[in-house]
């Protein structure tokens, strides 16, 4: 099948998405199997696997004995049914991933951005469809047709593949909208772009130490701020897509001093934390002053005084977002995630200015580390993927 064509279209009838959907969220299946759990007659269930083969979206694997001792084709989908993509583009890093309808990995691709990117450049786009590239090359016609396409970004998410935000345009910073074309993607297929804090919410509600949980928030703290909230299971989006945009909250707020936009995401994103750690960083007999904030929390790790005292300071300013979320949301469980806050040394200190300032809330680090966006991107497409096919 020619992966570089148009993503084929067709219809199913209601027994036949219904097989499709349990066997790429359940796994493999016998006929038995599947007409129990979907309550099908065996003529329905032979019809709607007979229409599932003759479009090459399920096959046979082998058998499975039952508890009559009798044996059953057991089925799954077809290597061949489809693939999706998800993309990563981070501030430091851009990635993307092939999987298979059924959440197996395919492949994957990786680059470093040469600075910190706290929007969506046109140079971050560009190597958005470079890795894109590398992956579908790997991927080739193995796997059948590319049937959608989700990219995680710092910027609010859109509704299809125009590229307009569901505030309109002017929300998104500018390379966001070229994000489709430079992907570069067979025509038909769907590129919808998202909030990155938003994936990553969702890879820990479904894969993380968020499952199962009706109700939670994902803070990520790095080079910049924001907040995913799932309510009664499900990701709040708002009437802009725009929930959760904690940079947006008026920093600072006092009598002497006026808030300004994005304030508090300047204030707590990692650029500014570097600048409070070199004014800070004693004159002689502190040592080099750390790079990064990956070597400032080394040197807090191991001790260091001054490293530490940085990073304590810093993680009671988290403490208070996090303080101000727990009381506007009463999620019951907070998640923290990203480069600055899924260190263990803030949590502890996130912890306790909770504790002081709010009521006792469950408060852990991420599971899926580096990982949690690009999981979520991936996740969005399956679930679209198969939405529109069933």
């Amino acid at each position: 099948m020619d992966t570089t064509a148009a993503v084929d279209r067709f219809e199913l009838p209601a027994s036949a998405r219904a097989v499709l959907r349990a066997l790429a969220t359940d796994g493999p299946a016998t006929r038995p199997q599947l007409s129990t759990a979907l309550a099908l007659s065996r003529p329905t269930m032979s019809v709607a696997m007979a229409e599932l083969s003759r479009l090459g979206l399920v096959e046979g694997q082998g058998s499975s004995r039952g508890a009559t001792g009798r044996s059953a084709v057991l089925y799954s989908l077809a290597p061949t049914a489809g693939h999706v993509l998800g993309v990563e583009i981070g501030a430091t890093v851009v990635r993307a991933a092939a999987y298979t309808l059924d959440g197996q990995e395919i492949c994957i691709a990786e680059v470093r951005l040469p600075s910190d990117q706290p929007t969506v450049t046109p140079e971050a786009a560009d190597a958005a469809a470079g890795v894109v590239r590398t992956v579908r090359e790997e991927v080739g016609a193995r796997y059948g047709p590319l049937r959608e396409v989700v990219v995680a970004a710092p910027t609010l998410p859109n509704v299809g593949a125009s590229g307009a935000g569901r505030g309109g345009g002017g929300l998104q910073p500018d390379g966001t909208v070229r994000i489709t074309d430079a992907l570069a993607v067979p025509d038909g297929v769907p590129v919808t772009v998202e909030n990155n804090v938003n994936c990553a919410a969702v890879a820990e509600h479904r894969f993380g130490v968020a499952r199962h949980q009706q109700m939670f928030a994902y803070i990520q703290v790095g080079v910049k701020i924001g907040v995913g909230i799932v309510l009664d299971g499900r990701l709040m989006q708002g009437a802009n897509g725009a929930a959760g945009e904690a940079a947006m909250l008026p920093f600072p707020w006092s009598e002497s001093q006026q808030p300004r936009r994005a304030g508090l995401e300047h204030f707590l994103g990692s650029d500014a934390l570097m600048e409070r750690c070199r004014a800070a960083w004693p004159a002689s007999g502190g040592g080099p002053v750390p790079l990064d904030a990956k070597a400032l929390f080394a040197s807090a790790a191991s001790g260091h005084a001054a490293a530490r005292r940085v990073v304590d300071e810093h993680a009671a300013a988290i403490g208070r977002l996090v303080a101000a979320v727990v009381a506007l949301l009463d999620p019951g469980l907070v998640v923290l995630g990203g480069g600055v806050g899924q260190n263990q040394l803030v949590l502890l200190e996130v912890r306790r200015t909770v504790h002081e300032l709010t009521w006792p809330t469950d408060i852990t680090i991420g599971g899926l580390a580096d990982r949690a966006t690009l999981l979520g991107a991936v996740h969005v497409a399956l679930t679209r993927a198969l939405d529109s096919m069933t």
